[in-house]
């Protein structure tokens, strides 16, 4: 919704304020209110219940506030909070949410002694005119030289250093910046020498960027003032001379805000079902639902209830379903949602989307739009994300444990350690460039950074050398039968899919393509290839047959060598000969190979000698013992006619499936996505040149960590994550 108009000062008299204006509060000297409006485009839904008065002010003071102490700076009871500006819009508000929201004890600082007792009255237990009195020094006073735990900033200057002064050695400041305004700033390793977290709201467009109130901050500010915990402060109120706007929305404006459209999708997959569920969401959810139902007021949040749904525009009953309300933000996407579970039938569902898609506002959902939200709304990481998406997709027993875990947040968890202790290396190394000389910093901060990051980085790579279990667990383990023609590769294949998957015939060289069929394995997934039989030929069809044949063998993870039993010599010595011979001419394509030691290329093979119930051989129970004794791959001996053998072999290859992909719920959380490893790589690589820089430029060695950091970040979507998320969510399916 684009407003271009002029804004007009009506102060504090409400009573000029007419239903459907658009209004906005702020300070008694009218700071901030004209660049707030016309920096945004976009405007908050306020309940139309709450007074004019107070919806001026709970956007843009409130939501300020609750974001800062509450979600970013986490502060808890009984801590001691620091507001300056206190007398502001947001520092009155801060003052009222610390101690009525969050039972912290509140000192205030303001410009006069009016002010001062403005914020006691707001529940500061101190206060402190700055323009007067040393806020370091009073802060000494209330504190007992204590210092306090969180500062509340929106002044800067030197009243900014005297607040981040007053700190205790462990501390955290969160510093505010409104649109047009100056955002004060002081440098973080400074902040960071004394061990304090320091955190940026900015509000508004400054210097070219926009910066975000989350909608979440917003919802708490209306649900606080309905349960009567805060009690907003009318400094004065700006009304916006437009007034094509709908009564029951007074809003103020925010900058990762846009005006969301609400969506609805089948969310339990299509065709005939016993039960459908239809999801809605968005702010038009709560429209969608009244409509529906005919419910006013609407049922209580997460209770189910069954209700007949009507048609809207024909007052036709479509179907008797069981509805829930999930206002946001405490819904799967963090916004207002309900959801209709409907008979399975298609002319029900078809009924039932026909009916919301024509209501106002009402759009139909993209793939993966649901989950999208969810990551935008701060209820998902990217990371979660793609367990989600794992979890929708998984086929097996192993892939859904796996996916289970990364969806609860695992591996993000892991990541976010990572990120959080190099982040502490990048402040001290910073420290150290900018202090180091002026005797500000302790010895030995350079040494701690380098201990730090070299055990960082020993983490990062026995993380990265894990075999690519979790990628294999995910995609499955690709296994491809090899071996010459009429060896009974096809047989094999349709032995182990218990189905005619491939043709066989007793002619060579039928098989000419990559035959391929997903199956499970003991919970594991595994893709099995049969390919064309390897010899030299002058067919150009199967030339080519072969050649797929050596690409799907060199791409393998385990590789099932068949060989037919009835060309094994007599005798076991011979028999290893014959087999070493086979898999150097035949598979390798290296006559030359010294079959004296172990090659680890062979770990993952399995020779199958097939069409044992053609042949007579003694003692053939011992020649998986020789031919391990010399260097040869494990061989099972089997009949895929007869079935003899086939057990002990299906065994083998479950045991070597579960090796590569390990077990999903032990240990640390395995990497399952290229793009992780990708980042993780480069991450190394960046902590590698850190020790490289580290004597030569310590500047350019911390350039390397903040490089380092930036990989890491990537892969949760802490930054830079613009560009990858079209791909992540694509695969998604409609209505999840």
């Amino acid at each position: 919704m684009e407003f271009t108009g002029s804004v007009t000062e009506v102060g504090t008299n409400v009573a000029k304020v007419c239903k459907g204006d658009r209004v906005i509060g702020v300070c008694p000297t009218g700071a901030m209110a004209e660049q707030c409006i016309i920096d945004h485009t976009m405007l908050w839904p306020i309940d139309e219940t709450i007074p004019y008065e107070v919806a001026t002010v709970l956007p843009v003071s409130y939501g300020t506030s609750i974001l800062a102490l509450q979600h970013r700076a986490k502060t808890q009871p009984g801590e001691t909070v620091l507001v300056t500006a206190a007398a502001g819009a947001a520092g009155l508000a801060a003052v009222d949410v610390a101690s009525h929201v969050l039972n912290a004890k509140v000192i205030a600082a303001a410009g006069t002694d009016e002010k001062c007792e403005l914020a006691v009255q707001k529940g500061a237990v101190a206060a402190i005119n700055y323009t007067t009195q040393s806020v370091k020094e009073e802060v000494t006073k209330f504190t007992g030289n204590k210092g306090v735990d969180v500062v509340f900033d929106a002044v800067g200057g030197d009243i900014f250093r005297e607040a981040f002064n007053s700190l205790a050695w462990e501390g955290r400041i969160v510093v505010v910046g409104f649109a047009g305004g100056n955002i004060p700033s002081i440098p973080a390793n400074q902040l960071l020498i004394k061990n304090v977290t320091a955190m940026g709201v900015y509000w508004g467009r400054y210097q070219d960027r926009n910066y975000s109130i989350f909608s979440k901050s917003i919802m708490s500010a209306i649900q606080y003032y309905k349960e009567g915990r805060i009690r907003p402060h009318v400094g004065a109120v700006f009304k916006l001379q437009q007034r094509t706007f709908h009564a029951s929305s007074v809003r103020t404006q925010c900058s990762d805000y846009c005006e969301r459209r609400t969506i609805f999708a089948l969310s339990s997959g299509h065709g005939r079902c016993g039960v459908a569920v239809i999801r809605v969401s968005g702010p038009a959810s709560r429209d969608a639902l009244s409509s529906l139902t005919g419910l006013r007021p609407l049922p209580s949040a997460r209770v189910a209830i069954i209700r007949p749904l009507l048609d809207p525009r024909s007052g036709e009953c479509l179907d008797k379903a069981l509805v829930l309300w999930f206002p946001g933000p405490r819904s799967f996407t963090g916004e207002d949602c309900c959801e209709f579970h409907v008979h399975g039938g298609s002319a029900v569902v078809s009924g039932v989307l026909q009916a919301l898609g024509g209501l106002p506002g009402m759009h139909p959902a993209e793939a993966g739009e649901f989950t999208k939200r969810a990551f935008q709304n701060g209820k998902l990481d990217l990371t979660e994300v793609e367990g989600l998406g794992d979890l929708i997709h998984a086929e097996t027993e192993a892939q859904r444990r796996q996916a289970l875990r990364q969806m609860s947040g695992d591996l993000g968890e892991l990541y976010r350690g990572w990120s959080e202790r190099l982040t502490r290396c990048l402040a001290h190394a910073e420290a150290y460039i900018d202090f180091s000389e002026d005797d500000n910093i302790e010895e030995g901060v350079l040494n701690t950074v380098d201990s730090d990051v070299h055990v960082l980085q020993r983490e990062i790579d026995s993380h990265l050398c894990d075999n690519r279990r979790g990628e294999r667990l995910r995609e499955g383990v690709h296994v491809t039968i090899v071996g010459m023609t009429n060896v009974g590769k096809s047989s094999l294949l349709n032995a182990i899919c218990q189905k005619p998957t491939a043709i066989v015939s007793p002619i060579a060289g039928t098989t000419r393509d990559v035959v391929e069929a997903a199956l499970n394995i003991g919970g594991y997934p595994i893709l099995l290839s049969d390919t064309a039989g390897l010899r030299e030929t002058s067919d150009i069809v199967e030339q080519e047959g072969v050649r797929r044949a050596r690409q799907r063998f060199n791409q393998a993870d385990v590789v099932v060598v068949v060989v037919d039993a009835t060309e094994l010599p007599t005798h076991l010595t011979d028999v290893v000969h014959f087999l070493q011979d086979y898999l150097s001419k035949v598979i390798l394509h290296k006559p030359n190979k010294d079959w004296d030691k172990f090659s680890p290329e062979l770990a993952d093979w399995i020779v199958v000698c097939n069409k044992m119930d053609l042949v007579q051989m003694e003692d053939f129970n011992k020649l998986p013992v020789i031919l391990k004794e010399h260097g040869l791959p494990r061989v099972c001996m089997l009949s895929c006619k007869t079935g003899n053998g086939f057990d002990d072999f299906l065994h083998v290859l479950g045991e070597k499936v579960e090796k590569m992909c390990g077990n999903p719920l032990s240990g640390n959380p395995s990497l399952t996505q290229a793009r992780h490893r990708l980042h993780l790589q480069n991450c190394a690589h960046y902590l590698l040149q850190y020790h490289q820089h580290r004597e030569l430029d310590i500047v350019l060695a911390a350039e390397y960590l903040r490089m380092a950091l930036r990989e890491l970040g990537k892969i949760t979507g802490k930054i830079g994550i613009e560009d990858i998320l079209e791909v992540i969510f694509m695969n998604f399916c409609i209505g999840k």
